[in-house]
């Protein structure tokens, strides 16, 4: 089934928007700080926490675009004929939009970082960009079970106006009005952490110890399990019926 969602995503624009964006906002990122006035950690940052700010539209785009391509193949016909369990074949696409986004994430993170220390600047090391964008990629993993299945049954609209939202909610939960409840809405955890563990390569303190972490890690994961065993619950029977865009 892997196989099969690989050879369809070769017909659609959704491995160049995972390729493209990441290396066309890195290098845009880097030419803008090769003048920029800013303190070099701050540039590190910036740049981090508007990725985990737009990650979430992204993810809600690229799962719309799944949708609609088994919609346009006589209504979900592959899916909905499939020998083996219904939910089998949305896991299958569901795991290869993540593996694209996992990769997406290194592009996004380590390019900008090896471009970033091209223009002089070494505090970072390229190990700890490796590691922000698994963090990154991580702390989004709700959200893709949440885009998946609100794409499949509701309609694509519905999906990239939730990351729009989603996009919106987490720009918020970095200002003062996320203090206290950032560790508890998916949205707004990827920028915390990759500025907490950013802060550890820094201060050489424990990530673990910053406020609000361990209840987040509690919270991906219960999310995370919680919304694998809904959408296996809900494709069992999916018929394929879904409200209008």
């Amino acid at each position: 089934m892997m196989k099969s969602e690989i050879y369809k995503s070769f017909h659609t624009p959704v491995w160049i928007i995972h390729l493209v964006i990441p290396v066309v906002g890195a290098a845009l990122f880097v030419w803008y700080d090769s003048f920029s006035a800013m303190k070099e950690m701050d540039k590190v940052y910036l740049y981090i926490q508007i990725l985990s700010v737009v990650f979430p539209m992204l993810i809600g785009v690229v799962t719309a675009m799944a949708s609609e391509v088994e919609q346009n193949a006589a209504c979900c016909q592959l899916l909905l004929t499939c020998a083996r369990p219904k939910w089998m074949p949305h896991i299958s696409k569901l795991l290869l939009l993540m593996v694209f986004g996992i990769c997406s994430s290194l592009i996004a993170v380590v390019g900008f970082g090896l471009g970033f220390q091209g223009l002089g600047y070494g505090t970072v090391l390229t190990e700890t960009y490796v590691k922000m964008a698994v963090l990154l990629f991580i702390s989004m993993i709700p959200l893709y079970f949440i885009h998946y299945m609100v794409s499949f049954l509701l309609g694509k609209g519905y999906s990239i106006g939730l990351g729009i939202v989603g996009s919106l909610l987490a720009a918020l939960l970095l200002t003062g009005l996320g203090e206290g409840i950032w560790w508890g809405l998916p949205w707004g955890i990827a920028a915390r952490f990759s500025s907490f563990f950013l802060m550890t390569r820094l201060v050489k303190e424990r990530f673990l110890q910053y406020n609000g972490v361990i209840q987040s890690i509690i919270v991906l994961i219960s999310f995370t399990f919680m919304m694998a065993i809904l959408l296996i619950g809900m494709f069992r029977k999916w018929e394929g019926r879904k409200s209008e865009d």
